[in-house]
């Protein structure tokens, strides 16, 4: 989704620029990203692949794909992840265009930096997607490289939505709340214990306990390792007011139904889904001391420390006034609409990789 904002972006803003796009592996965005320009897609959907003994055969295969590829002025890597299309785009690194790497992960997540696929050996210049990802990055690069790089913190960013239709919020209200009375809470991403979804049936658990009448969905999931789980244990408590829905394609009627986003990650670098909830006008609630959302919302964060989960159902009943949702929701929209959307911090993004592909072409230091 970053990269497809910021794609979107640069059609806008620089229309002349040629924009080839790589995903190392298929998904259900690829067709939304090939609306916007080039993609060549490397890997099959959910192939799997051992980086450190790769099938020859599928090697060439790969780079044969990518052989027909112009060469780029720069390469921008949309996180570490995507550093794995790298060997078998330019097998030779001396032979590489410059490597700008955008940093959007925290915790295990930065292993790419780590060989075999080793981006930190392979990149030029530094990008972190917030100031929590760029300190953990500069101590992961210190170890491997023996030397702190710079790093600019360019933050990530989404595009500032449409309006949603208010007859058709509230019939996506209708359909998710399932005859609650009080609040419609949503939680949204993949279904993995840093993510954790299991905490946000807790905390419908407790909701309940407190005498509340309230809608727990959680939106997305549906194939990853914690989404059985979670739906045995919601059956074994019997709690009727939490539900797990599967992905949707557009998350706005959603957010615009919601009477909260609850963020329950137990790390989550710089999540996206709280920038779309907040420009929906949509209060976030969300762990502090576990990434990035304090950061993101400035002097508007709303929450608990990690793991004090009472804390975070203690910020639902406050939030149950309304007036007190309304005063929330505008100012932390206020806060990230100066500051994380696509015709605000997009620019910055472009900007690093111009440097980069100019520093390459007067051969200085990059």
């Amino acid at each position: 989704m970053l990269a497809r904002s910021l794609l979107r972006h640069l059609r806008a803003a620089l229309p002349d620029v040629q924009v080839d796009v790589v995903a190392f592996r298929g998904g259900e965005m690829v067709d939304e990203l090939r609306a916007l320009g080039t993609v060549t897609v490397l890997l099959h959907d959910r192939e799997p692949w051992d980086h450190a003994a790769p099938d020859p055969t599928r090697v060439d295969e790969l780079a044969a794909t990518a052989g027909g590829l112009p060469r780029p002025d720069a390469v921008l890597l949309v996180s570490v992840a995507a550093g794995q299309a790298l060997p078998y785009l330019w097998p030779v690194p001396v032979d590489a265009p410059p490597v700008v790497t955008w940093v959007v992960e925290q915790g295990e997540d930065l292993h790419w930096l780590d060989p075999p696929v080793g981006v930190a050996a392979r990149t030029d210049v530094w990008l972190a997607g917030s100031a929590t990802t760029c300190d953990e990055l500069v101590g992961r690069l210190e170890g491997l490289l023996g030397q702190v790089p710079e790093v600019e913190v360019v933050p990530e960013f989404v595009e500032a939505p449409a309006p949603v239709d208010p007859d058709v919020a509230a019939a996506r209200r209708e359909e998710l709340c399932g005859g609650a009375d009080d609040l419609l809470v949503v939680g949204a991403g993949i279904a993995t214990v840093r993510k954790a979804p299991d905490l946000f049936l807790e905390a419908a658990a407790v909701a309940g306990h407190r005498g509340h009448d309230d809608a727990f969905v959680w939106l997305g999931g549906a194939d990853d390792p914690l989404w059985p789980l979670v739906d045995a244990e919601r059956e074994r408590l019997g709690l009727t007011s939490f539900r797990l829905a599967p992905s949707v394609a557009d998350l706005g009627p959603t957010l615009a139904a919601a009477d909260v986003l609850l963020h329950p990650a137990r790390l989550d670098a710089f999540p996206l889904v709280c920038l779309h909830a907040v420009l929906a006008g949509t209060p976030v609630v969300a762990f502090s001391d576990a990434g990035g959302v304090p950061e993101m919302l400035g002097g508007s964060f709303v929450g608990a420390p990690y793991p004090d989960l009472a804390g975070l159902v203690d910020q639902l009943d406050h939030l149950r006034d309304p007036a007190v949702r309304q005063q929330v929701a505008a100012a932390q929209q206020d806060h990230v609409a100066r500051r994380y959307t696509a015709e605000v911090a997009g620019p910055a993004v472009v900007a690093a990789v111009v440097r980069a592909s100019a520093a390459a072409r007067d051969g200085a230091p990059r």
